[in-house]
């Protein structure tokens, strides 16, 4: 019921747009106003591009409408994407990609992350997306630098009939930020790594975590954006991405700082990028040498150092494109300090097409935890799963 009502949505977006329009597909949402993908589109378009259609995808649901929409052929022609998509090259239909399609200026170790061997299936346009620490400055003077400091506020703060911290608990994302302080990792040298000591240590301490208190396991990503702008939480962890939303909410009244360590141990979030990705068959076919030079005027504007500084202004988030990015370094204000620290306190989220397996593995494993399950227990279901779905995979 669930994948037909998907494809049903698909299938009205699909019908009010012309079948010549390029279309493009994100998850970039924003509560307050038009997202700064939204934004950049009309600008390309007010400076003498074409209009684009942009359709704005859930982030929770974005991969499974991706698969939908590639079995039922309504693709559009540019998908922006997290660079882990990237190992469902094959069933996206991605086209390959070869240097003619890198702007000048693109930062090597971007480009890394659009790589599967030698192969490039997208083109990076943002990069960073790991997890911060948001807080309320109406309601944390100092923020907590670890744990241990955070729980002794939540007396402070729940006197003021607020929530201390909020994060999307059940999604294995923020998890993995947890598994990088206790020296784990979902893969290592090319192999799903997860029944460990590493992970065991990280899923006690992160039940431990809800067990106290701290934050409700029942809190989803609601918790660390909505709830969090309209006052309800002192904390929250999120995203690079939200910056810009919750910058425009909340004014000088946000502040952001790293992650808390857990004693001495900070911690380590994935860092990646989001690429534009051109599937060989879209809702238009595919794409002749026309439409092909239609999308790479939109990706060479998005790309420019001009469409890169503005995508600084707009959301925060870190260009890819080597001048726009050092404009972003000389800018030299506390946001981009502390985007910058956390992102060297950061590792690659890798784009091994054995990390599609290792997210459901880890899911599961992560249900049984909560279902009463050990810690133990847990980790020897993360890598039952994951090994069982590798001997799957041809």
């Amino acid at each position: 019921m669930r994948s037909w009502t998907l494809i049903v949505t698909l299938l009205l977006w699909m019908q009010p747009l012309a079948a010549n329009e390029l279309r493009l597909w994100h998850s970039h949402q924003s509560l307050h106003a038009s997202n700064f993908i939204d934004q950049l589109v009309a600008e390309y378009r007010d400076g003498g591009g074409e209009a684009i259609a942009v359709t704005v995808l859930s982030p929770s649901e974005i991969k499974v409408e991706l698969l939908l929409a590639a079995d039922a052929g309504l693709l559009p022609d540019l998908i922006l994407m997290p660079s882990d998509f990237i190992g469902l090259h094959q069933q996206l239909g991605l086209i390959p990609l070869d240097n003619r399609w890198n702007p000048p200026g693109l930062m090597a170790s971007t480009l890394e992350t659009a790589r599967i061997g030698h192969q490039q299936w997208g083109i990076p346009l943002i990069q960073g997306n790991q997890l911060l620490l948001y807080y309320n400055r109406s309601l944390i003077n100092e923020p907590a630098s670890t744990w241990q400091q955070l729980q002794a506020q939540q007396a402070m703060v729940e006197a003021k009939g607020k929530k201390l911290i909020g994060w999307n608990y059940g999604e294995m994302y923020w998890l993995t930020a947890f598994l990088g302080a206790f020296g784990g990792w979902p893969m290592t040298d090319g192999q799903i790594t997860l029944d460990t000591p590493a992970m065991v240590a990280t899923l006690e301490h992160y039940r431990g975590l809800s067990g106290s208190g701290l934050i409700s396991a029942r809190c989803t990503y609601y918790c660390a954006h909505q709830a969090f702008i309209a006052g309800d939480y002192a904390y929250a962890i999120n995203g690079d991405w939200a910056l810009g939303d919750m910058r425009q909410a909340l004014g000088e009244q946000l502040g952001i700082a790293l992650l808390p360590a857990i004693g001495d141990r900070p911690m380590k979030p994935m860092r990646a990028t989001h690429l534009l990705s051109i599937p060989k068959k879209s809702h238009a076919g595919r794409p002749d040498e026309a439409r092909v030079k239609r999308i790479k005027a939109l990706i060479a504007y998005l790309l420019s150092d001009q469409g890169q500084r503005r995508l600084f202004a707009l959301s925060g988030q870190l260009p890819v494109v080597q001048s726009a990015y050092n404009h972003a370094l000389a800018s030299g204000d506390d946001y981009t300090r502390v985007l910058l620290a956390q992102l060297a306190q950061s590792a690659p989220m890798p784009s091994d097409p054995k990390m599609t397996i290792a997210w459901q593995a880890m899911a599961k494993g992560f249900a049984r935890l909560m279902r009463g399950a050990t810690a133990a227990e847990a980790a020897a279901i993360m890598q039952q799963q994951a090994d069982r779905e590798l001997q799957r995979t041809p």
